[in-house]
Parts: structure tokens; sequence; C-alpha cells
């Protein structure tokens, strides 16, 4: 499975002094609780040296941040400059899955191409998650 990753900026000017932050994002290291998506203001202001408890870290979080550069689960999460977390955890739960049962299916059905089959896969998705849903 491929890194996760994206690239966060925001512009902004506070006191006559424009600040420009740009940060590359490992998302694999941000997951917490399914559904929460990470404080990326806070990233922002964390790797710009920024203290969250400043006006400037105010102002930074009254901006939009621009989301570009995704790689992984999180290219097609991405798009025009924002972000969906929502998404982003649905595909990397699909690509997750999908790898368990890819290595499952290769060792037992031998080496064929499984995306090529789209039905295939499909039926062994569906099964390794009703397996799941059981317990």
């Amino acid at each position: 499975m491929s890194a996760n990753t994206i690239r966060a900026r925001v512009a902004f000017s506070f006191k006559g002094e424009t600040h420009e932050l740009d940060s590359v994002i490992d998302l694999d290291g941000r997951l917490g609780e399914p559904g929460e998506a990470p404080d990326f203001h806070r990233l922002l202001a964390r790797a710009a040296g920024i203290d969250p408890y400043s006006y400037l870290y105010e102002v930074l979080e009254s901006h939009e941040i621009a989301f570009s550069d995704a790689t992984g689960a999180a290219a097609q999460s991405c798009r025009e400059g924002r972000f969906d977390w929502a998404r982003f955890e649905r595909a990397r739960r699909e690509e997750q899955d999908w790898q368990r049962v890819r290595a499952v299916a290769q060792q037992t059905l031998g080496a064929r191409d499984l995306d090529a089959e789209p039905e295939l896969k499909a039926a062994l998705l569906a099964v390794y998650r009703a397996g799941k849903a059981g317990g």
C-alpha cells in the first residue's frame, strides 16, 4: 500500500507581514478516531513554529487551507483545493481490505490479475467484510 500524503498550504498577512505556510502531511500518521479529521491548521502552525495560543494562530485559523498533490488513497479525495476526510477514510479502508483479500486470494487462486476481474474482486471483498461483520 502506498503512503497517503497531502500538501497543505495557506497564505495570510498579520501585522503587515505575509506568512506562507506549506507542508506535506503524512496522513497515515494522523489517523485517530474514525470520522475525526486532523486539525490541519494546527499541523501547519506546528511545522512553522507558530504558537497555537497566539494572535498569529487565530489569524491562521481564519484562512482556508488549500490542499494539493495528494498521494495514495488520499488522491481521490483531493479536488479543487479541498480535501474530503470522510472520503479518504473510506478509500483507505477499501484499500486496506483489498490488500488483505488479495494476499489470501493470490495464495489460493495463484498468480492472476485480480484487479482485472471486478466481479471476482467485489465478491471477495463482500465475503471478507461479511466475515469481519460476523465477528
